[in-house]
């Protein structure tokens, strides 16, 4: 039986969860995907399911999507969790390092996904965004 990777996508743009369900599709990614609209949402699916990837975008109305990823590294510390957005200030990318969570700028491009689906681990520290 083929296992398909179980991700999580975040974000309260519904535009922004169909552009990046669709470069998952483009990159061939076998998933079952389940999508919320705010973090609030996200941390209750995480409560009742794990997921092997999780894309959270940053600027939510309530809960941000860093303070999300900290409860869902708690619950789930081998999830592979990715920061979704163009805020990239210093206090939150060092933050996302320390929780170990991958930074993927906005707008997501191609390459920098497949390379985090790929080798997640491999994009903990490292900035995929322009100029950073």
């Amino acid at each position: 039986m083929v296992t398909r990777t179980r991700i999580l996508l975040v974000d309260d743009s519904k535009l922004a969860r169909m552009a990046l369900r669709a470069l998952l599709n483009d990159l061939g990614v076998s998933a079952d995907v389940t999508e919320a609209a705010d973090a609030e949402a996200a941390l209750d699916l995480s409560e009742r399911s794990s997921y092997d990837v999780a894309f959270l975008d940053y600027n939510m109305p309530g809960v941000d999507g860093l303070s999300a990823a900290a409860v869902m590294r708690a619950r789930h510390p081998g999830t592979a969790i990715a920061l979704v957005t163009a805020n990239a200030q210093d206090d939150i990318l060092a933050e996302a390092r320390r929780l170990r969570v991958a930074f993927l700028g906005k707008p997501v491009r191609r390459d920098d996904l497949g390379c985090f689906m790929a080798d997640p681990a491999a994009f903990i520290g490292a900035d995929m965004v322009e100029g950073v």
